[in-house]
């Protein structure tokens, strides 16, 4: 699958980063262009916000909610550790790291951005012996060392697949993340997104309850204007689809969450769905 590779620098100090999203500063700015979508959102700095492809981390900060504090700063402590960001000092409430090693070298694999101007990328630490701005052909044994597809292998994050990313590594992917949960590591020896959980329970001050942090966010989006949970379903977008592997069926994302009053779970494990 053909990447368009960019050089440059990983930054933390004074962001918030998460499991599945870091500042990034290219060597060459003239790069960003040869990417589809919208143009890259860049800062004063020139840093833009990289969403790591295929995977997502629990929420640290959603519209001021967090799912499990231990395993959101466990997925960042993962990827900063992967790319080699020591000497990490944060913020009394552990949302914007104050100090660390920055400016580590590595590199991306980009194709496009998404619909807010973060590149989707696989992500790199090091060096590697390809020009700068080219074409890149990823072959799998560097797709093996990205931080996305470790993440997965740890039970760092969970498996978010959108249209785009090749069969061959979604399906390498789906791998990493069935010897995971096989063998309890990381979130999975917690995780209910198909077991069922109480809705509630999402907000209590221990914050055990650990779900898809998509399933998440419909939640606390709908749960900011009402708390009658009847009208839930209806609430969440009619056109949002997902593909359903292996058989490929088509539903809407709503039509896979089971709902039995305040109790909740999708009926399709997260690695079988495509959203569309």
């Amino acid at each position: 699958m053909a990447f368009i590779l960019i050089k440059g620098r990983f930054h933390v100090v004074g962001y918030s980063p998460d499991g599945d999203s870091i500042r990034f500063q290219a060597y060459n700015l003239e790069h960003w262009s040869k990417l589809q979508g919208i143009s890259p959102e860049l800062n004063e700095e020139n840093h833009a916000q990289i969403r790591l492809i295929g995977i997502d981390s629990l929420e640290t900060h959603f519209r001021q909610c967090q799912q499990s504090v231990k395993w959101a700063l466990n997925a960042a402590h993962f990827l900063l550790e992967s790319l080699e960001i020591d000497e990490v000092k944060w913020n009394e409430e552990k949302n914007i790291i104050i100090s660390a090693q920055d400016k580590i070298e590595g590199f991306i694999l980009v194709k496009k951005t998404d619909q807010h101007g973060r590149p989707l990328a696989f992500v790199f630490k090091g060096e590697i012996d390809h020009p700068d701005g080219e074409e890149f052909f990823l072959p799998i044994n560097l797709f093996f060392e990205s931080v996305n597809y470790q993440s997965l292998l740890s039970g760092q994050s969970y498996p978010t697949y959108y249209r785009g990313i090749a069969p061959t590594l979604r399906k390498k992917m789906t791998w990493a993340v069935n010897q995971a949960r096989k063998n309890k590591k990381g979130l999975w020896e917690f995780d209910l997104t198909n077991h069922g959980f109480n809705v509630w329970d999402l907000f209590d001050e221990e914050k055990t309850v650990i779900i898809l942090p998509k399933l998440f966010r419909r939640l606390v989006s709908y749960l900011e204007t009402s708390d009658n949970l009847d009208y839930f379903k209806h609430s969440v977008v009619k056109s949002e689809k997902v593909l359903i592997l292996p058989n490929k069926r088509k539903k809407l994302f709503r039509d896979i969450i089971i709902q039995d009053e305040h109790f909740f779970k999708l009926s399709e494990l997260p690695e079988d769905l495509v959203y569309l």
